[in-house]
């Protein structure tokens, strides 16, 4: 960023004790979905219950991504290449109170530059693997400046990825401006088994 003169990392906190712990995932599973119709309530089309991951795979996760945020924290720390599967039901609006601009994780049939990822439909579901947080300080206003460092990859619906960095787990909506938005999508994040020893 130009005019900083300085900057120090901050280090990634730990992953959060509030994983999934329920022993069964098809109980989990159903209890998710009747939260997400209790939140529908506040974020109207998360009562739309995401699809089952492939089997070899584990429920770790469920979050709900508010389509106004710049970001959702998943509490996750991953690690390179491992992978991960998502599923994703609801609705945003990019504007709210406009039903045209209304899209599920899949986003709007349209791509514009101000997006995280251009080449993918606004609005669309998509993650983040935060490595660092760069603090620095403007030189000409003195004021601090922070900014993420780190990769943004495509989810949609669902879809199976292997995180391109280590670091923090972040789920958002591919748009820059997301203060006019409403609505949100309920995620079901799951990690693939570890093979077990001797198996290829």
């Amino acid at each position: 960023m130009a005019g900083v003169s300085s900057r120090r990392h901050v280090p990634l906190g730990r992953p959060s004790a509030l994983k999934s712990r329920r022993p069964v995932a098809g109980f989990a599973a159903g209890a998710f979905c009747l939260l997400a119709v209790w939140v529908s309530g506040f974020f109207p089309g998360t009562a739309q219950c995401a699809q089952d991951a492939p089997p070899d795979f584990i429920l770790v996760k469920n979050i709900l991504v508010a389509g106004n945020a710049a970001a959702t924290d998943t509490e996750l720390d991953v690690q390179k290449d491992e992978v991960y599967f998502f599923s994703a039901g609801g609705t945003v609006s990019l504007q709210k109170d406009n039903p045209v601009a209304s899209c599920g994780p899949e986003g709007l049939g349209l791509r514009t530059m101000q997006q995280p990822l251009p080449d993918q439909n606004l609005g669309a579901l998509i993650g983040k693997v935060r490595e660092r947080i760069d603090i620095g300080e403007d030189e000409q206003t003195g004021e601090k400046t922070q900014r993420d460092v780190g990769r943004f990859f495509f989810i949609g619906k669902s879809g199976t990825v292997a995180m391109p960095l280590t670091g923090r787990l972040l789920l958002a909506v591919n748009e820059n401006v997301t203060g006019d938005n409403d609505g949100g999508f309920a995620v079901k994040i799951f990690r693939k088994r570890p093979a077990a020893a001797g198996v290829r």
